[in-house]
């Protein structure tokens, strides 16, 4: 994995850096948005990591201009101080935030979080579905789809599967946990949910993998 970190306390960065190495990612550090924007935009990051308060431009008109050209997924860093309207960070194209002090274990486990479903997004777009898993919304050529709570759940766990096969036995203790029960009629109710799915999304959308469970069409990926 190869992140971008434009951070400009020297401290800061140099800790997450050696963290980050210890996964096995390559990291390059930049202090100054000029540096940060240009590497930014010439090379393919997996993920960028940019702090709000940078010397000479904030971080959020650096984004703009990224977001010109890049749907990289960027988790944007900031002091709690800073923190105001959280929904307006998202609609500037921000895709994750985290307040300082922050939690090193945590930064990577969005950073994995935020990898995966952007690997996805090919597979879903092949559809003209977008999935926004900040609003939980789901649109096909631009329009809203309408999905029950745990339609959307079910959707989730597929695509943060990456087309990998996801075990019927996996999404019936995931999804209807609260029941404390895998029986026949829970078991019914995934047959269900699947065809609702399907039918609202695209019927060629999911693949039953037979005695298993389900996984995005293979020959779409």
């Amino acid at each position: 994995m190869h992140v971008l970190l434009v951070e400009d306390n020297h401290t800061i960065a140099t800790t997450i850096k050696q963290f980050l190495e210890l996964e096995w990612w390559l990291v390059d550090i930049f202090a100054d948005w000029i540096q940060g924007l240009n590497y930014a935009q010439n090379f393919n990051y997996d993920c960028i990591i940019l702090d709000v308060m940078l010397p000479g431009m904030d971080g959020f008109s650096l984004l703009a201009k990224l977001r010109e050209t890049k749907t990289t997924p960027v988790i944007m860093t900031t002091a709690k101080w800073q923190l105001d309207d959280k929904a307006e960070w998202f609609e500037r194209g921000a895709d994750d935030y985290l307040v300082k002090p922050f939690e090193l274990a945590e930064l990577a486990m969005r950073i994995r979080s935020l990898v995966k479903r952007n690997a996805v997004t090919d597979i879903v777009r092949r559809w003209e579905i977008e999935i926004d898993f900040e609003r939980n919304i789901v649109t096909k050529s631009g329009e809203e789809i309408n999905l029950t709570l745990k339609e959307w759940q079910i959707l989730t766990l597929l695509v943060d599967a990456n087309g990998s096969t996801v075990q019927r036995a996996t999404i019936i203790d995931e999804i209807w946990w609260d029941t404390g029960i895998r029986d026949e009629k829970s078991d019914g109710k995934l047959d269900v949910y699947i065809a609702n799915l399907r039918k609202k999304l695209d019927k060629t959308m999911f693949e039953t993998v037979k005695w298993l469970g389900y996984r995005f069409n293979s020959t779409t990926l």
